[in-house]
């Protein structure tokens, strides 16, 4: 019988699916919800932010990207908690943690670490929270905040330090995929003494203009998330598993087990899911939860251990991939329809169909792979 519980930084979670800090836990009664519905942990909406943060725009601030009728992302104009931090303390963190499920209290990074420190010991001093995740990384606010932070290693560093000296529990801090020093914010954090990683917040973005109005249609730059973001995210995870020795939560577009095998193989202990939770409810922590319990025992892992970071194994440098023996395209005419998808694909004139087959001219074909992946009955392989 597989094992899906997880100790993170100390924390023992009874599955690794965790709510991330969005929407779904915007207060105490929907994060017991949550927690009730089997997730494994809860992170709130970030708490503490200065007074003129407390209300977002209620003019329309999510859309959902799509290429052609596919869904692929979303992006948000959301904010930090719409609720006080007195709030928070005196009652939503309590009923958060009559749903059973660890809070990991997502607290604000304030410019000044001290003011950040100062959260973080009121959220503990409750008894309610397991940990503390410092949010360095929101994409929406132009201040001294969120992204701003979390783009300096030494301010990073500041944030965790005095966090650390104001509490006795775990702390993580969440970064942002929107800068390219993942290895380096993440060594400094440990270093501070950070005890976990999470990786990451939303991709900022632009959402599109109406071409017919010329009008923006969210008119702020937002945070991207959903399906579309996943290989960004995975990237800062495998950076950061690969930078530190602490645990690292993975978050990023994930909708399916094989999106939570996916991380956890990269190096991911925990991984945090919102996004999917808007779009199709509750019933994603079990239905996430269950996949990967199926998956472990149709491959013979007991733990989650047993196969965290296996496939960390096979990262190289593209440097290094440039100097091993080439491939080229092969084509089965047994499955080949003839669509001519690949003829067109190929940039290197190196496949053409030829009365109803696909034919690859080796000498022209430069192994780069498109054509397999643009393949739709899978009949072109790199040998």
């Amino acid at each position: 019988m597989a094992d899906i519980s997880v100790d993170f930084a100390g924390v023992k979670l009874a599955n690794p699916i965790i709510l991330a800090s969005g929407g779904p836990g915007w207060d105490g009664e929907h994060l017991k919800r949550c927690a009730k519905a089997g997730a494994g942990g809860l992170v709130p909406k970030s708490i503490g932010p200065p007074a003129r943060w407390l209300q977002h725009p209620r003019t329309g601030r999510m859309a959902l990207v799509k290429v052609g009728k596919t869904v692929i992302g979303m992006i948000n104009l959301e904010l930090f908690s719409t609720l006080p931090l007195e709030q928070w303390i005196e009652k939503e963190l309590r009923i958060a943690a009559e749903g059973g499920a660890p809070i990991i209290a997502s607290v604000v990074a304030d410019p000044e670490p001290a003011n950040t420190a100062k959260v973080a010991k009121q959220v503990v001093d409750t008894g309610y929270a397991s940990m503390i995740e410092v949010n360095v990384s929101c994409p929406m606010p132009v201040e001294k905040v969120g992204m701003h932070i979390g783009r300096d290693p030494k301010l990073v560093a500041e944030q965790i330090k005095a966090v650390k000296e104001a509490i006795s529990l775990p702390v993580s801090i969440k970064l942002s995929p929107n800068f390219a020093y993942i290895p380096e914010l993440a060594k400094a954090a440990e270093q501070a003494g950070a005890d976990a990683i999470t990786a990451t917040n939303s991709v900022q973005g632009l959402y599109g203009v109406d071409v017919e109005t010329g009008k923006l249609v969210l008119p702020a730059f937002g945070g991207y998330s959903g399906p579309a973001i996943r290989p960004i995210t995975l990237r800062c995870v495998a950076q950061a598993a690969r930078a530190t020795k602490i645990p690292v939560c993975g978050i990023g577009g994930i909708s399916s087990w094989r999106d939570v095998v996916e991380y956890i193989m990269v190096g991911a202990t925990t991984v945090q899911v919102c996004t999917a939770v808007m779009w199709r409810g509750l019933g994603v922590f079990k239905e996430l939860a269950d996949g990967l319990k199926s998956f472990m025992e149709r491959k013979g892992y007991e733990r989650i251990e047993d196969f965290r970071g296996i496939a960390l194994k096979d990262l190289t440098t593209v440097e290094e991939l440039a100097q091993r023996k080439p491939v080229h395209a092969s084509v089965n005419e047994d499955l080949c329809t003839g669509c001519g998808v690949c003829e067109r694909v190929c940039s290197y004139d190196a496949i053409k169909v030829v009365e109803g087959n696909a034919k690859a001219n080796q000498e022209l074909c430069d192994g780069c792979g498109l054509c397999k992946a643009w393949c739709p009955v899978e009949a072109i392989d790199l040998i």
